[in-house]
């Protein structure tokens, strides 16, 4: 992902609209690129920071947006770790059905 894709998701990321791929690319280039965490940070500063201001409440931008990132990464990991876990069943069904109708075969 480049710096003009990544800020044209940065609203879908905001919003939580991201799939799990553009998400996850989203993320790794957030990792390596210091202009695009910083953009982010504005564009998250202007997002929330217009609401929180209409209500007088404060709040810590780089905090909130950290807690935000890693609700994702674990999100992620645990929609690959069911993807995972969902193609494992799916084997071992398949597997054991082949079995058993092997085994009728026999009798």
């Amino acid at each position: 992902m480049d710096h003009k894709e990544f800020c044209s998701h940065i609203q879908d990321f905001l919003y939580d609209s991201l799939d799990d791929n553009t998400l996850n690319e989203f993320l790794e280039h957030m990792d390596s690129c210091a202009d695009c965490r910083d953009e982010l940070s504005t564009q998250y500063l202007v997002y929330e920071g217009l609401e929180r201001l209409e209500t007088g409440a404060t709040f810590d931008v780089d905090k909130d947006l950290s807690e935000i990132v890693e609700r994702e990464r674990h999100r992620l990991r645990t929609r690959t770790a069911l993807t995972h876990l969902a193609t494992a069943a799916e084997i071992f069904t398949v597997t054991l059905f082949c079995i058993v109708m092997a085994l009728l075969r026999f009798y």
